[in-house]
């Protein structure tokens, strides 16, 4: 970050802020402000109050811009910030800042820069959104011949009546290498437990503001540009994966609230394809990072099973044996989640994502575009080839060609932004809507073999009466439904040729 003018004047871009974000407890945080080794003992609390502004239609926000004025003693600072994507904790971003003369933005500036993004909007009409108050204390470390600032912000977003803590620690790269700030974050996490943080104070505040702070996340459009290489794509389709997840990790911690874990477990399968899909541009490192999705995914997928079956089941005692397995399930799942192993592997897998030596092979530099042509066309293949004598096939087989369609229709969602246009759009919708339907009956036949499985684990007796749905009328059904949906899905154009 470059210094701040010390008078008003026109905004430069001050250049682009890499940022590492790491969440923790009150606890945790007070131990490590603690610790000399992070941070001295005559390192100074300052006293921050930021207020974020936007216009009545929230243009800042769709145009992808932060703005705010920071009230740091008697000083005022502007602040000026662009962001392409969801981040997963390393936030690189554009950034401009200068100081001026008072509590509300100077937007002439703005305007003179911004114009084409913000056509047609009164700049005039910007108001606070949301505040943070935040005691922020810094140091500088020089870790492995790089420079950085160690931060750590205590505090909270206010919203009109709706407040929410800040507990955090931003690790951010003033001069150097990136894989500096992941070694001292490891430093750091061997100190006190931390997760990756997801989301700026800016994010959350817009959270706080609509009012969905605690609320599931479905997982968002992945932001790609056609410019891109096959190795930059990977790693923000891992960035709005992991995204996906940590947001919802947090909510399953905080309520074990269903919903969250099934969007966790639906994160970590998309994490997994796209380590799948990528397979032949990573290398042998990246079956580290499998192995221990597959793990925690299990932990995951232990808890769903069960949640998926309790609102199907009548008799009572089936009931509370389920819900006891609910209980202890979910106290495994925690502790899993609660792990070193766990927090570890999702910081190594955002720089493997971003610092990995397999980046400089031959297909990891192709273009984007070209990569997901040929990955899109190796799925589709896959699927055809899997789903020939649909009706004949063992349980077994269906499995996988289940499996064959998630990865298809992840890689459709994963690449969307490569292939624009109202015909290509058209196509994808065309086979996502296939996917589907496919997904829905082979997931329900799924389903119930899981669920007599589980049944039967849990000692619980009489599956197929607990389980009325499990017909063999029922499933001839499902059976035909699917092999259509089969049949429609290859007959589908291809939206990415």
């Amino acid at each position: 970050m470059a210094a701040i003018p010390a008078m008003t004047g026109t905004i430069l871009p001050d250049g682009v802020e890499t940022e590492l974000k790491l969440a923790l407890d009150a606890k945790a945080l007070a131990a490590l402000l603690a610790d000399d080794a992070f941070f001295p003992p005559d390192a100074k609390v300052q006293k921050q109050v930021s207020t974020y502004f936007d216009t009545p239609g929230a243009a800042l926000k769709k145009a992808g811009l932060t703005l705010r004025v920071r009230r740091i003693g008697e000083r005022r600072v502007q602040t000026l910030k662009a962001a392409s994507g969801k981040a997963a904790s390393l936030f690189v971003r554009t950034e401009w800042e200068h100081e001026i003369l008072g509590d509300v933005p100077e937007v002439d500036g703005l305007v003179r820069m911004f114009g084409s993004a913000l056509d047609g909007t009164d700049m005039e009409s910007l108001h606070p959104v949301f505040a943070t108050h935040v005691n922020r204390v810094r140091a500088e470390h020089v870790h492995d011949g790089s420079r950085i600032e160690l931060v750590a912000d205590k505090g909270m977003i206010r919203a009109g009546s709706r407040r929410t803590t800040i507990c955090e620690v931003e690790l951010e790269l003033l001069e150097g290498d990136r894989r500096a700030l992941f070694a001292l974050a490891r430093t750091i996490s061997a100190r006190v437990p931390v997760r990756l943080g997801v989301s700026s104070k800016s994010d959350r505040g817009q959270a706080l503001l609509a009012e969905d702070a605690e609320r599931m996340s479905k997982a968002d459009p992945i932001w790609l540009s056609r410019d891109m290489s096959a190795a930059d794509t990977f790693a923000a389709i891992v960035a709005a994966c992991i995204h996906h997840y940590r947001v919802n990790e947090d909510l399953l911690l905080a309520s074990a609230d269903v919903e969250a874990v099934h969007q966790c477990r639906v994160a970590l399968r998309r994490l997994r394809s796209a380590l799948s899909i990528f397979q032949h541009c990573l290398d042998p490192a990246s079956d580290h990072f499998r192995r221990e999705l597959e793990w925690i995914s299990g932990q995951l997928g232990a808890v769903r099973n069960v949640d998926v079956m309790i609102p199907r089941i009548d008799g009572q005692q089936a009931l509370r044996t389920l819900r006891r397995a609910r209980k202890h399930r979910q106290a495994a799942l925690v502790a899993a989640l609660d792990s070193a192993r766990m927090r570890n592997l999702l910081l190594d897998l955002v720089e493997y994502s971003v610092e990995g030596e397999w980046r400089r092979g031959e297909i990891a530099m192709e273009p984007a575009g070209d990569f997901a042509r040929q990955a899109l066309d190796r799925l589709r293949r896959r699927m055809k080839r899997r789903g020939r004598h649909f009706r004949k096939m063992a349980e077994q087989d269906r499995h996988r060609l289940r499996i064959a369609g998630k990865k298809l229709r992840y890689a459709a969602e994963f690449f969307t932004a490569l292939f624009r246009g109202r015909k290509a759009g058209r196509r994808r919708e065309d086979l996502l809507s296939a996917l589907e339907e496919l997904q829905t009956g082979l997931g329900e036949l799924n389903d119930m073999a899981v669920g007599r499985a589980l049944l039967v684990e849990l000692g619980i007796a009489d599956a197929d009466t607990l389980l009325p749905s499990a017909s063999s009328r029922h499933v001839k059904k499902l059976l035909d439904r699917a092999a259509d949906c089969h049949e429609s899905l290859i007959d589908a154009k291809r939206f990415w040729r």
